[in-house]
């Protein structure tokens, strides 16, 4: 009975992430549209709205024309609460929009863990993806995405590897390695978060408080990810089949991670 409340508990908590995503509120402004009304100051309400539909068209439906797009990116009025839930949206977002975050996540998990092992783990990645994320997003740390993408294409195939045909053998296979293999791609992970603020204009008096909530909806979305895998991997771990089935899924895992990692490579 214990079990299956933790199962019911850890689908309730997802959902609970995912409210934010269905919620209405201000919305976050698109850089490029902000940018389009500063160098075209003339520009009509058809030729707005038209870019915006051409441009940012997810943004765009929300308006009915160019007129009112340009009031409210005008006036910009984003109280210190909204700008709070604006980012937190888009740190779920992002990471559940991002299949190979996902797929990073779900490597973790391919073999039944129990509970505080899945804490140390995500809080691993947590803590370590937070320090990058943090560094890159007031500028102290930089690196190319000519490294950081191809790191974290690299990283899935790792972990799916490890974690399945490595299990408990050496120290690949053992808890200790796969959290410092956790810790280490986890660095890049929040070299990749932090790519996206750089196409959002974070206002200058809410920068360390939306930094916060972005990571803040990071953990959110990291956590709806657990949350709504562990009951399916939970249900299935005695079956017969379940550690063949590991070993395919992790294997398909690894492949499309090292095609992405030659794919990123020679796309730079």
């Amino acid at each position: 009975m214990k079990e299956f409340k933790n199962i019911f508990l850890s689908i309730i908590i997802g959902g609970l992430f995912l409210v934010p995503l269905i919620s209405q509120g201000h919305d976050l402004i698109p850089q490029q549209l902000k940018q389009y009304l500063q160098d075209h100051p003339n520009a009509t309400s058809e030729e707005i709205f038209k870019f915006a539909n051409e441009q940012t068209p997810d943004y765009a439906q929300k308006f009915r024309d160019g007129a009112e797009i340009v009031k409210i990116v005008r006036s910009q009025q984003t109280s210190f609460l909204d700008n709070l839930v604006d980012f937190f949206k888009l740190g779920i977002k992002h990471i559940l929009s991002g299949p190979d975050h996902i797929l990073f996540v779900l490597s973790l998990l391919l073999v039944f863990i129990s509970w505080k092992d899945i804490l140390k783990l995500t809080t691993t990645f947590t803590i370590a993806h937070s320090i990058t994320l943090i560094l890159a997003g007031t500028g102290i740390l930089t690196l190319s995405s000519r490294i950081v993408e191809p790191m974290i294409a690299l990283s899935i195939a790792y972990v799916a590897i490890t974690s399945v045909f490595f299990q408990g053998r050496g120290f690949f296979g053992e808890n200790r390695g796969k959290i410092a293999a956790v810790f280490f791609f986890g660095l890049f992970h929040g070299l990749g978060f932090a790519g996206l603020l750089k196409e959002i204009q974070i206002p200058a008096d809410k920068f360390i408080s939306s930094l916060f909530a972005f990571n803040l909806g990071i953990e959110g979305g990291q956590l709806v990810i657990v949350a709504l895998a562990f009951p399916f991997i939970y249900f299935f771990r005695k079956k017969s089949w379940y550690p063949l089935a590991t070993k395919v899924i992790a294997a398909i895992i690894a492949t499309i991670a090292t095609y992405w990692f030659i794919q990123r490579i020679v796309g730079f």
